[in-house]
């Protein structure tokens, strides 16, 4: 990552940490941005059929915590088989770096879930951010980073990163239709994943600049 991307990364990170502010902001204060939700859950109450709730239900079990980190835990299992240490560190730092982060923030903000939605969606604890799409987003886009940097042909990191965003809306909207979280909730735990990732990224690539300096 060269002098202009670390400086486009760092801009990608005060530009998500800014939004999320002023999307917590309007949250808390009943802005436009909860209407908006109310209207969006209502929406989908009304809409959202039997077989859909069901795969919804699927998604949203499979991007639990416990199996984020299960999946957290192969990726970086098959790095470390590899000996591709920075990348495995990288992995760890950030999915397990941003979940803490993302919990800290939950529990700060102590926002209410919706009230919608069966109680086999199984929401125990504050909506804002939504924990399994900020994790969905750590790691999807931390595994996508790696491929980008590790192929130079363009269909597969192109193929990377659309799959990655497929997979976090897909987790998003699993969330949203089992009423478990409202689209602000989603929306900010995108920005507190792009946050922290794009950090990482950019930490990472500035200590191995040093350490390259300091060898020649």
């Amino acid at each position: 990552m060269r002098e202009p991307h670390l400086a486009a990364g760092a801009a990608i990170v005060v530009c998500a940490a800014l939004l999320f502010v002023a999307l917590a902001s309007a949250v808390l204060h009943e802005g436009a941005a909860s209407a908006l939700d109310r209207d969006v859950l209502a929406w989908l109450r009304d809409h959202a059929g039997p077989m859909l709730v069901r795969s919804m239900q699927l998604v949203s079990a499979l991007h639990a915590p416990r199996a984020i980190v299960v999946m957290t835990v192969l990726v970086a299992l098959v790095l470390a088989w590899r000996r591709d240490w920075a990348d495995m560190i990288t992995v760890l730092v950030v999915v397990f770096g941003g979940a803490t982060l993302n919990h800290l923030l939950k529990h700060g903000l102590q926002r209410a879930r919706p009230v919608f939605g069966e109680p086999a969606a199984g929401p125990t604890d504050f909506s804002f951010p939504s924990g399994h799409v900020a994790n969905a987003t750590l790691l999807y886009g931390v595994v996508a980073a790696l491929l980008i940097w590790r192929f130079r042909a363009r269909p597969i990191r192109l193929g990377a990163a659309l799959g990655a965003a497929l997979l976090v809306a897909t987790v998003g909207f699993s969330r949203l239709v089992l009423g478990a979280h409202h689209p602000s909730d989603v929306l900010a735990a995108v920005l507190v994943g792009v946050a922290w990732l794009v950090l990482c990224l950019v930490v990472r690539e500035r200590l191995g600049a040093v350490a390259s300096r300091r060898e020649e």
